[in-house]
């Protein structure tokens, strides 16, 4: 799988996830990353990527229809995380998950679980 981390997470995201050998791309090193969410969907989907990200505006199927990516990570963690912890969440979440429960979905990770929404 090819993912697209939101400039909302942090830039060591990228590193946490080709641990586990998978393509992952920063939007701030792509030059996406104070470009709005409808332009960074649109690289995602041209370019194959999910998103991994905070913003819950993603998730929201009114402003972007689940035709309109190849699919959506959204970490629903405190605030108060660093990075540190945010990376662990996110290996832990890589190790469970199946890729084919990622595409084409809306996926919702938080502490312990995460739920999908195809």
């Amino acid at each position: 799988m090819r993912f697209l981390i939101d400039a909302d997470l942090p830039k060591s995201t990228c590193n946490a996830i080709r641990e586990f050998g998978f393509h992952a791309e920063d939007a701030r090193d792509i030059g996406l990353g104070i470009k709005d969410d409808s332009e960074i969907i649109k690289h995602a989907k041209q370019n194959g990527f999910v998103i991994i990200t905070r913003d819950l505006d993603f998730g929201n199927v009114s402003i972007h229809p689940m035709t309109s990516h190849k699919g959506v990570i959204i970490l629903r963690l405190p605030n108060t995380f660093i990075s540190e912890k945010i990376n662990n969440v996110v290996s832990k979440f890589l190790k469970s998950v199946k890729a084919e429960e990622v595409r084409n979905s809306i996926v919702i990770v938080e502490l312990g679980k995460y739920r999908v929404r195809k």
